[in-house]
């Protein structure tokens, strides 16, 4: 973690650490992605954590349930709904916390948000709200709120890149919208109640422990490679084609929330995160497939070039809808370099080689290939 941080602030590394210990925190979505990846990095700083999620089953896939990491019984588990006003109002009084973390959403991609409607504004919206009211309530104020928010807030994309509080918010698809509304009440309560919120829109994040291959890009394409007997050829739908994104590793994501969270001239304010690699759909499942190929190719050359030779499968999509995917997505992020001092450290080829091999492994142990995981054995 020292590591990590000295990459983007050497003279304040320590303190920063430092700053943390004993601190009591709340990480709201805890069992997902991100929460347990942040859950990790404070837990290393000291921190007194608490983990609040729908679902916390431990046969939950989740980094938080991983027995090699252990994270499970280094922190307080609660299952609670964030749509459960009196239940957030309960945790946050009780626990008193010094910070706060909102990760927890219904959805995280527009083709899931889109078929619960209803239940993605709750949980993205008034979820963000029940955490405020909440706050707001206590007697004991948090030093930091933090929201996740996300690129799609802006929509559809007119010149080079988005700004903040230049760009206007033209999110339209429910999942963009409901994130919307949560993103402009962090400000409201900043405002209106002095509540220290820092929000940060968020590009696309990749690296080991995303269970989401339903929905999202790598974890997906890591099924289609690695979950079978033999590799089957990522999807890429027709009408992504053209699409652009923004990818940043998991683990400077996590830097640059620890930097937000300690800078005090944060509060209050909004963020874009400065993504690491700028690419189209496309090169990134190439890119996907010629690493995997890569790393295929230290244990078993055979089945390397066949995952070259399937490459990637253009599909049309069967569940067109009238909201339609924003083509290019691309953030700006000079405010957050310039008042944290944040600068994405991982090479990507490295980054996303290392995220491979967690996937190739998670694959082998739970059983997906017996056979392939045999023959890396011996």
């Amino acid at each position: 973690m020292l590591q990590d941080i000295n990459r983007y602030n050497a003279a304040n590394a320590r303190q920063i650490l430092e700053y943390f210990h004993a601190k009591r925190v709340l990480i709201t979505g805890g069992f997902g992605f991100v929460g347990g990846h942040v859950a990790r990095h404070l837990l290393d700083c000291g921190a007194e954590v608490t983990v609040l999620d729908i679902d916390t089953s431990p046969s939950r896939p989740s980094m938080m349930n991983c027995a090699q990491q252990g994270l499970r019984d280094q922190v307080r588990v609660v299952e609670a709904d964030v749509t459960d006003k009196l239940a957030m109002q309960e945790v946050i009084e009780e626990g008193r916390f010094h910070y706060i973390f909102h990760f927890a959403a219904y959805a995280s991609v527009i083709e899931k948000a889109l078929t619960a409607p209803y239940d993605t504004i709750m949980a993205n919206t008034i979820g963000w709200i029940n955490v405020l009211e909440a706050c707001r309530m206590t007697d004991h104020k948090p030093n930091m709120i933090f929201l996740s928010s996300t690129d799609k807030v802006y929509g559809e994309m007119d010149g080079d890149s988005y700004f903040e509080h230049i760009t206007p918010l033209r999110g339209i698809g429910v999942y963009d919208s409901a994130k919307l509304a949560a993103d402009v009440f962090s400000r409201t309560y900043h405002e209106a109640f002095g509540l220290p919120t820092v929000t940060l829109r968020m590009c696309n994040i990749y690296g080991p422990y995303d269970f989401n291959s339903a929905y999202r890009l790598l974890p997906k394409a890591m099924q289609s490679i690695y979950g079978g007997t033999e590799p089957v050829a990522p999807e890429l739908y027709f009408d992504a084609i053209e699409h652009h994104r923004d990818y940043l590793y998991v683990d400077d994501l996590v830097n640059a929330i620890i930097l937000l969270a300690h800078g005090n001239v944060c509060r209050g304010e909004v963020y874009n995160l400065a993504g690491g690699t700028y690419l189209s759909t496309p090169t990134m499942l190439r890119t996907i497939v010629e690493l995997c190929a890569e790393v295929e190719g230290a244990y078993d050359e055979t089945r390397a070039a066949q995952i070259l030779r399937n490459g990637i499968a253009v599909r049309v999509s069967a569940n067109a809808s009238t909201v339609h995917a924003i083509s290019k997505q691309h953030l700006n992020g000079e405010k957050l370099i310039n008042d944290t001092g944040f600068q994405p450290g991982e090479s990507f080829a490295d980054a996303l080689k290392a995220t491979i091999r967690f996937y190739l492994d998670y694959f082998m142990a739970s059983g997906a290939e017996a056979g392939h995981a045999q023959r890396l054995a011996g």
